[in-house]
């Protein structure tokens, strides 16, 4: 059973979503560059100092900070488990690791739609991609060995953001639905497409 949330904590999480749909719509409405973190500040009602106790950079608030996989599930999947099937492990990791972080799918559909509206925000996306990628494709290899191959662990990890991608727009569809089940539907979805 979850520790029951305190004023605190519901304050820190309502205003980091307002910091997050505020630099959002500033980057919607002036571009990633077109706005400063004085802006946000005022956009969000609140002080410059604020703004930087929440976030390092506009391109964590714009884009949310980096999700963290929790040193024991790391060690626990680079041991083989939970499931010992490679592919469920790391989906299991990284709904883990948003679960704990609060999946919010209406900042996430948001996100998604200003983030492919500005290309200096889709080369931000890229660089960070490529860390999460490089973190999950040392993981793999630390579990399935070398000869496992460096390539075919970046298209996994690859298969499964273009999987999360997805069950991002089927969110889009139907708002009410809960984002593991969208996440279970597009992974059956796509292994019927591969054929297995």
């Amino acid at each position: 059973m979850s520790e029951p949330v305190t004023k605190w904590e519901a304050r820190r999480v309502e205003t980091t979503r307002r910091l997050e749909w505020c630099a959002l719509e500033l980057t919607r409405d002036k571009g990633f560059d077109g706005w400063t973190m004085d802006d946000l500040a005022t956009a969000a009602e609140v002080s410059r100092r604020t703004v930087f106790n929440y976030f390092d950079s506009k391109a964590d608030v714009v884009l949310g900070p980096l999700h963290e996989v929790d040193e024991a599930e790391k060690a626990a999947f680079v041991a083989g488990g939970p499931t010992g099937r490679l592919f469920d492990d790391l989906v299991h990791v990284a709904m883990l690791s948003l679960s704990e972080k609060g999946a919010d799918l209406e900042l996430a559909r948001f996100r998604r739609a200003v983030v492919v509206g500005d290309p200096r925000v889709v080369a931000i996306v890229h660089e960070r991609f490529e860390t999460v990628v490089g973190d999950a494709v040392e993981s793999i290899l630390e579990r399935e060995g070398e000869a496992f191959g460096a390539l075919r662990a970046r298209l996994l990890v690859q298969l499964f953001v273009n999987i999360f991608d997805s069950a991002v727009q089927r969110s889009e569809l139907d708002p009410s639905r809960p984002f593991p089940d969208l996440i279970d539907e597009t992974v059956r979805d796509a292994r019927a497409v591969l054929g297995g």
